[in-house]
């Protein structure tokens, strides 16, 4: 297969490529951003293209979630490769969704839960969805929606929770944090890499949970990986308020996932483990100032 990874540099995307390459594909990389559609097509091989996992997005922790001039590039972005996509044969596109397009819920999210998405992010992964779920996908194209849950794992982005916490850790310095008690559904991004990559070779249309379906208290998640890099007496649980957006609750349910023969490899202690693991050799590594 000829078989196109966008956003193959990033956290996910590194990845989806080493377990492509583990199947005997040379996958095609593209970064996660292009200079439009022009930009596009010039990245891409000639000939046809017969998949594609579609990761490439704005991500910056800082600010991808309300950044609304990079989520309506993307948005843009992401209808040109669809349409390039078409004009190339490709029969099986599996795109990254997420979790931030459901509804508030205090119950296991279903993949026919309601969608009603607070954040720009959340909005415009919406949009897509809906743009795909239209008239807009080429004959003869399979579309997978693949909503991505909390994704962790060594490799992460050093600016997001779970590797601010381990480096704090490893410094010795105290971590304010909110109480603790969201509710969430955490996977390694080893697992998300591989159901991604069985949704594009199953080619089945539809949405589908990339989720663990199950739920642990942050508060639960942050001192396990303390314990494990020092000194959990660090985190000071309580000192920092709830954001406005901040549900209690966000679990997934995996059920749509595990029909098409996919099951998580990690569970959740193995993951944290792998998350300490990294940071810890990461600091060692780090070259010392004086």
């Amino acid at each position: 297969m000829t078989v196109l990874v966008t956003g193959a540099g990033g956290f996910i995307g590194r990845s989806v490529v080493r377990r492509l390459v583990e199947r005997g594909e040379t996958p095609v990389v593209l970064p996660h951003r292009w200079l439009g559609r022009k930009g596009l097509e010039s990245l891409l091989p000639a000939g046809d293209v017969d998949g594609c996992i579609h990761l490439g997005w704005y991500a910056d922790p800082r600010d991808y979630l309300v950044n609304i001039a990079e989520n309506r590039q993307s948005l843009q972005d992401s209808l040109d490769l669809v349409e390039i996509l078409g004009g190339r044969g490709c029969k099986s596109l599996v795109v990254a969704g997420t979790s931030a397009e459901y509804a508030a819920s205090d119950e296991p999210l279903r993949e026919d839960a309601p969608v009603a998405p607070w954040s720009v992010y959340g909005a415009a992964k919406t949009s897509l969805h809906q743009f795909l779920r239209s008239l807009f996908v080429p004959d003869g194209m399979v579309v997978s929606w693949a909503r991505i849950f909390n994704v962790t794992g060594p490799g992460e982005d050093r600016n997001r929770l779970l590797p601010l916490v381990a480096q704090s850790v490893l410094a010795g310095r105290e971590v304010p944090l909110t109480a603790g008690t969201q509710v969430r559904d955490f996977l390694h991004v080893d697992d998300v890499a591989d159901a991604l990559v069985q949704a594009l070779y199953a080619a089945r249309p539809g949405a589908y949970n990339v989720s663990s379906g199950q739920g642990t208290p942050l508060l639960q998640v942050l001192t396990e990986l303390a314990q494990a890099l020092g000194d959990p007496a660090l985190l000071k649980f309580g000192e920092r308020r709830r954001g406005e957006h901040d549900p209690d609750s966000v679990i997934g349910s995996n059920e749509a996932m595990r029909e098409l023969g996919w099951c998580p490899r990690h569970d959740l202690t193995q993951t944290i483990a792998s998350v300490a693991e990294y940071w810890r050799a990461e600091t060692q590594s780090a070259p010392t100032t004086r």
